[in-house]
């Protein structure tokens, strides 16, 4: 269930896109339906990937019962796809379905070269909107470091707020019916 902006398709990652994320690049793109940027994914994501992949395969693994995890349905990563160039420039993950608050965890990124064009406001924007259609999400609660100027303007743009702080971080929240999308 891919979801399109103006500009990218964002694809959900399943089982076998996790799997060859982690050590099959070509198959990786065909999967992703477009090339992955010679520096995607980056250090940090790369790192996170094969954790993520255990918990696809877990939850698929009817051996484990109800300990299994429950399948992310779109409440894990997602591939930012610039049509343009037919290839992946970035990323945007939940960290889960939502809490029993409501709230929602959400991280981002995108390559170097494709930054500064608001790719992930775009990417971003259209996955709040997804959230947003589950009445669970009340809430969807970002972090990033006070220096960093760039996620600062997103989440600006975005319409999040800052909640609090944490020595140099910033925990930023935006709440459901402050967001524009909704009827």
């Amino acid at each position: 269930m891919p979801l399109d902006t103006g500009r990218l398709t964002l694809q959900p990652v399943d089982r076998a896109l996790a799997r060859a994320l982690i050590g099959d690049r070509k198959h990786a793109s065909e999967l992703a339906a477009g090339l992955l940027h010679r520096d995607f994914p980056d250090a940090d994501l790369a790192a996170k990937l094969p954790a993520f992949a255990q918990r696809l395969d877990d939850a698929a693994n009817s051996a484990l019962g109800a300990t299994a995890p429950p399948d992310t349905g779109g409440w894990g990563l997602w591939l930012f796809v610039f049509k343009p160039e037919r290839l992946v420039v970035g990323a945007a993950s939940f960290s889960g379905a939502p809490t029993a608050e409501g709230a929602v965890e959400l991280g981002y990124q995108v390559v170097p070269a494709h930054r500064r064009r608001d790719l992930t406001v775009e990417g971003c924007s259209a996955l709040i909107d997804w959230a947003f259609t589950d009445s669970r999400a009340q809430h969807i609660v970002a972090d990033c470091a006070a220096d960093n100027a760039a996620s600062v303007r997103t989440l600006e743009k975005l319409g999040f707020e800052i909640a609090d702080t944490r020595g140099d971080q910033l925990n930023w929240k935006l709440v459901r019916a402050g967001w524009p999308g909704l009827p």
